[in-house]
């Protein structure tokens, strides 16, 4: 085990939020109030992006899949935070967790990895992307979504 201390990569996180808002600016309408619902499939899945608060500099987000990836485990579930004005998304935690540390002392009672919140943003990354490259409108079946 490595004495040295995890040192964040700022300049890394802030480019993974920067790409998340631009991917989700490509998903939601501008228009999205609180309420708003955007359901499309991905393979055998469907992803819903829910507006749960509309603020005029932020807006809050929830991404849920419906079905489980793997049998023993919930759907995920993330939790985002959409910043307009630093043109930023980032997730503020997943699955009714608590919001994410930037890093956490490795072992801890919890068992989070020293790096947990840059792992979900990358996660939210590789979804996103997903539902761009692979995903269709289940409200317009012929809306397929495009880069």
């Amino acid at each position: 085990m490595s004495s040295h201390r995890y040192q964040i990569d700022l300049s890394g996180h802030l480019a993974d939020c920067e790409m998340n808002f631009r991917r989700l600016q490509q998903l939601l309408p501008v228009d999205a109030a609180a309420g708003d619902c955007l359901r499309f499939g991905v393979a055998a899945n469907t992803v819903e992006l829910l507006v749960k608060e509309r603020a005029p500099y932020t807006t809050m987000l929830e991404l849920r899949l419906h079905k489980p990836l793997f049998a023993d485990l919930p759907a995920p579930l993330l939790h985002v935070r959409v910043y307009h004005d630093a043109k930023l998304a980032e997730v503020m935690g997943s699955r009714g967790l608590r919001p994410h540390k930037p890093r956490y002392r490795y072992p801890n009672a919890s068992m989070f990895q020293r790096d947990e919140k840059a792992q979900q943003n990358t996660y939210l990354g590789e979804w996103l992307s997903l539902c761009l490259e692979l995903g269709h409108s289940l409200d317009n079946p012929l809306n397929i979504l495009e880069i």
